[in-house]
């Protein structure tokens, strides 16, 4: 197998990152990649699919990975993972891929270690340039679940299931299997969440993740965990808190201490981001400092200048994401990018462990000492195959209303020569209607 075969197979199966944006995976396979870097790291807290997936299907994820590195002609791959969950690791696997081109590097239990930018540094040494992604250095990020995705579709089977973690203010955590396009509330009332009253979930870990509409919302290729709490915890009320009065807490509050820029992950590593000034710049409408502005897009959104840094109860985290996304929109990229030669000194007395994290959060009461993996069987009468589950552009349906569908039958496509992917229906039915966000198909 070449690797335009290889990028085809994972294009029609339609894979993308399975623990973040959602970006087309095909799209990352290059001849250029010399490593091959695995996120194992389960960044945030709470969340549990990698855990599960590897516990049970490393000698997969190994075969998997061993056809990448021959397909694209690269050194070694590195499983990076927290010493902590070391013991999730079958150990005769372990001992069959000793001095293979399959590697498990122990990273440190530090949040946000499931950052690209963090972990390429972690397992390989090597700083991604600012503004750049790790194929500018040679690596290839991967999440775990992704890998596996791929293994499945070199057996012939497309992305339509998802690995969930159900966890927060609920009896127990689990892990579930469910079709990509049900309802996130009919799949949480299936595992026995039905008393939504005064709570809220996020969609993704209580740092990044994003609050669920309930009535409206639907599983994707990238729903990763479902966390319940109450409407009154903190981190509900933050990421309920609009940007109008984010900003005027900042332009009243900020006194210019510089915590978040000291504290910042990517800043740490060397980056010219310094948040204080995009926090100054944002508030003030400082219009005019346009590098304040710029920089953002060098922020990964992981939280740290919010939740641990700030001692003002401010939210750096929202103003740098809102920037950035703007940023985007309007294809505004920051020009004066610097590889850095090496990391702060001051890094290893600013890394935040995981158990910090947690304290700081105040979310110790919702972490059980184990969770556990589910076998339920989901069966919808309606799933939303939603046509923008990735990075890049929609897919445009391949099906119209009255057509018959089977489930892994495809019935939306990006462009191949566009950045995009294919979906599937997840079910056998009949495509109830198109929209211009869903493809709707009843069983």
């Amino acid at each position: 197998m070449n690797l335009e075969e290889l990028q085809k197979i994972v294009y029609d199966a339609g894979i993308v990152g399975a623990g973040g944006a959602g970006f087309p995976t095909h799209r990352k396979f290059s001849d250029k990649v010399t490593q091959i870097v695995v996120n194992a790291a389960e960044c945030e807290p709470l969340m549990m699919v990698d855990h599960h997936i590897l516990e049970h299907h490393l000698q997969a994820l190994v075969d998997t990975l061993n056809i990448l590195i021959d397909t694209m002609g690269a050194d070694e791959a590195i499983i990076g993972i927290k010493g902590k969950n070391m013991h999730l690791l079958d150990a005769k696997i372990l001992a069959s891929i000793e001095g293979t081109r399959v590697k498990v590097k122990e990273i440190p239990d530090i949040y946000p270690a499931g950052d690209e930018v963090v972990l390429t540094y972690e397992t390989t040494g090597k700083i991604i340039p600012e503004g750049s992604i790790p194929i500018m250095v040679g690596v290839m990020v991967i999440n775990v679940e992704t890998v596996y995705n791929i293994h499945k579709a070199l057996a012939g089977a497309p992305v339509t299931e998802k690995y969930i973690t159900i966890g927060g203010d609920v009896k127990r955590d689990i892990t579930v299997k469910a079709p990509v396009g049900i309802k996130i509330k009919e799949l949480l009332e299936v595992c026995g969440v039905t008393d939504f009253a005064g709570k809220a979930v996020i969609n993704g870990g209580p740092m990044m993740g994003k609050l669920v509409d309930l009535e409206n919302d639907v599983v994707t290729k990238t729903t990763k965990g479902l966390l319940i709490f109450p409407e009154t915890h903190t981190i509900v009320q933050n990421k309920r808190r609009p940007m109008s009065m984010t900003l005027k807490r900042a332009s009243a509050a900020c006194c210019n201490c510089t915590m978040c820029s000291d504290m910042c992950p990517r800043n740490l590593l060397g980056y010219d981001l310094h948040v204080h000034k995009t926090i100054r710049a944002a508030s003030h409408s400082e219009v005019c400092n346009t590098e304040a502005f710029l920089q953002s897009a060098l922020c990964c959104g992981c939280g740290i200048c919010t939740t641990i840094a700030c001692q003002q109860g401010l939210d750096p985290q929202k103003i740098s994401m809102e920037i950035k996304g703007s940023l985007g929109k309007h294809g505004l990229r920051r020009q004066n990018n610097k590889a850095p030669e090496k990391v702060r000194d001051e890094r290893a007395s600013r890394l935040v462990s995981s158990a910090v994290l947690i304290d700081r959060l105040g979310i110790r009461k919702y972490v059980k000492p184990s969770v556990k993996r589910e076998y339920i069987a989901f069966e919808p009468k309606e799933v939303y195959i939603q046509l923008s589950q990735h990075v890049g552009k929609p897919a445009s349906p391949t099906v119209k209303a009255g057509d018959k569908v089977s489930a892994g039958q495809i019935v939306a496509q990006t462009a191949y020569e566009d950045l995009g992917t294919t979906m599937h229906s997840s079910i056998d039915g009949t495509v109830k209607a198109v929209t211009d966000r869903f493809v709707i198909i009843e069983k």
